[in-house]
């Protein structure tokens, strides 16, 4: 059976999507244990440090009657990338009675006012803290002053440095970036390409997980039989209007492209580009991620795949870790340092066997910024 097939029957299986305390465990999960040194870490990267991987199954901790309440720091919520880790946050959280105060800092260059929001919410007493980080390394000194609080900071999706971190729930972007270019290398071995040129939208630049995923596609891209050009590549916040500009722009200075590469909101914008400028036909698109808009276009053909990396799951497995380290137990020892779900890849032939509920919640649902604790 393939990774792909234990993904599904594992995960998506058993996905709560109507009821807030119908179990989801356990679900596959990569594993890392033991202590976390950063001196010779790399971006995209597990810490050295680490032993080797185990893939296990993940269980949550039970409801202990220990209501917390917990702070959330996310780069934005302009797409439903962020809307769908909130809902695995939020499905958590009430299943085990914890509040949650939500700031989001509007974008990826707003590297200042994430870190005015972490010290707020440090301030407003809460009892630890979820951080999606805008920059890899550009938290280390605010996350550094919050653990001297005695506030316990858990990363969540994106890639991040802080040695003060107290624990990681995410996935590989290097990996998800690899997993893409995987999929291109198959697809032009398929077709009998002896050459392609490629055009790649990677998100951006300041973030960790946009160059993870280009280093992960380029490597990817060696083990290609024929000769693969990059014939561009344009960084840019995963704004819609952004991304749109970007690879219009690209495609008015050479749409001879026979892939175009990106980040979820840059494929998804890319597929109405292209039916616009009548190309449709002439130019494959994949995502290095999947997002709820996207997977619709990647279902109907349009896009024709993604990795996923399961957000709310890693929202939910956020929320465990925390949870855990506020209950007394040590991360690294009692339950992973980092965790993260097997990644999928999805594309226009078995899209129906991920089901759109498991992959990001309830179509209709709207992200919740402040919750009270249930006791």
């Amino acid at each position: 059976m393939g990774v792909s097939c234990v993904v599904l029957l594992l995960v998506l299986g058993s996905v709560p999507v109507r009821a807030e305390d119908e179990q989801w465990w356990p679900i596959q999960v990569k594993s890392y244990y033991g202590e976390y040194e950063v001196s010779k870490k790399k971006p995209g990267r597990p810490a050295r440090s680490f032993g080797r991987a185990r893939l296990e199954e993940w269980a949550p901790p039970m409801i202990s009657g220990n209501y917390y309440r917990i702070g959330v720091s996310f780069p934005h919520m302009k797409d439903d990338y962020w809307v769908a880790v909130n809902y695995g946050i939020i499905q958590e959280a009430r299943r085990l009675g914890i509040g949650v105060d939500l700031r989001e800092a509007g974008g990826y260059t707003n590297l200042k006012q994430q870190i005015k929001q972490l010290r707020e919410l440090a301030r407003s007493g809460v009892d630890g803290i979820l951080v999606g980080a805008i920059s890899y390394d550009g938290l280390d000194d605010v996350i550094r002053e919050i653990r001297k609080q005695g506030v316990h900071v858990v990363g969540i999706v994106n890639g991040i440095r802080a040695p003060a971190i107290s624990a990681k729930a995410m996935v590989s972007y290097y990996d998800m970036g690899f997993y893409a270019g995987e999929f291109v290398v198959r697809h032009a071995e398929q077709a009998g390409k002896a050459n392609i040129k490629l055009a790649f939208f990677p998100g951006p630049k300041e973030s960790s997980w946009a160059p993870d995923s280009y280093d992960g596609f380029t490597d990817a891209l060696k083990y290609y039989s024929g000769k693969a050009s990059m014939t561009d590549v344009r960084w840019g916040d995963t704004g819609r209007a952004i991304q749109w500009n970007l690879i219009e722009k690209s495609l008015n200075n050479n749409s001879d492209v026979d892939y175009l590469v990106g980040n979820a909101v840059a494929a998804e914008a890319a597929a109405d580009i292209v039916r616009t400028m009548k190309l449709e036909g002439r130019m494959t698109l994949v995502s290095t991620y999947l997002n709820a808009s996207l997977y619709d276009k990647i279902a109907d053909g349009r896009v024709a795949a993604a990795p996923s990396d399961l957000t709310v799951f890693q929202g939910r497995m956020a929320v465990d870790m925390l949870v855990r380290l506020l209950n007394g137990e040590q991360a690294g020892r009692d339950f992973p340092f980092r965790s993260g779900p097997f990644i999928p890849v999805v594309t226009t032939k078995d899209a129906a066997r991920y089901p759109y509920e498991g992959l990001f919640g309830p179509r209709r649902y709207q992200p919740i910024y402040a919750m009270e604790p249930k006791g």
